[in-house]
Formats: structure tokens, sequence, C-alpha cells
């Protein structure tokens, strides 16, 4: 019985899952960036894993970025934990931007003080 709810809906929510996963809000992978910032907030929690943290833009101003990781089964099973970052961590990312221009971007590659937390192309989010 409960494989078959299961199947069903799978079925009737795929489509909805799939579209949950869409990255047409962001840059293609060969736009990605890279900065050095300070940890605000890192939230651990699913769908996917938030890291907030403020970056000095081109002229010195300091803007508050978000960025999003995969869930937390995924990143637990490479080794990052929910203590991982702190506030207050200083860190380089490289990450997929907004399209829109917002401090928004998928991350790709996490740094923190030389250990690669995440490590991987800017890519898909799992």
């Amino acid at each position: 019985m409960r494989a078959g709810t299961a199947l069903a809906l799978s079925i009737l929510f795929g489509s909805v899952v799939f579209a949950h996963h869409s990255q047409s809000g962001f840059e293609t992978p060969d736009k990605a960036i890279s900065m050095k910032g300070t940890v605000v907030e890192f939230r651990w929690r699913n769908p996917h894993i938030l890291v907030f943290w403020d970056a000095k833009d081109d002229s010195g101003k300091v803007v508050r970025w978000v960025g999003e990781l995969g869930s937390t089964a995924t990143a637990s099973a490479s080794g990052l934990t929910k203590d991982s970052l702190k506030q207050g961590d200083e860190i380089t990312i490289s990450a997929i931007p907004s399209r829109a221009g917002t401090p928004q971007a998928i991350i790709g590659k996490l740094v923190k003080d030389g250990t690669v937390l995440v490590g991987r192309a800017p890519t898909a989010v799992e």
C-alpha cells in the first residue's frame, strides 16, 4: 500500500519537484564569480542549506549575499556539518550569481581557512 501511494505521489508531483530545481533565474556556469566575505548566518535546513555573507562590491560598499547549497543529507555525505560555519568566519566563495543582479547565488565552492568545505565547479544544485 505504501509503495503504491509513494509511486502515485511521485507521478503526480514529479514535475513540481523538477521545477523546484530550475535555475533559470541564475547565470550559466561560465559566468561564475568569486569573492571573499564574512559569514553572517548559516542555515542548516532542507530543502537547501543557506549561507549569508557580507562582501565588498567594486566600490567598497558592503553587500549582504545569500547563497544556496544542496540538502543537509548531501552536505553531510561530503563532510559538512551544521557547525562548519559560524558568524564571523572569513570565507571565499565561487558561485553562479542571479541573472537579476541581486546578491543571490548558487554556491559551487566554499573555502574557510584554506580548507575547501564545499568544492565542485559551480553548477546545478543537487
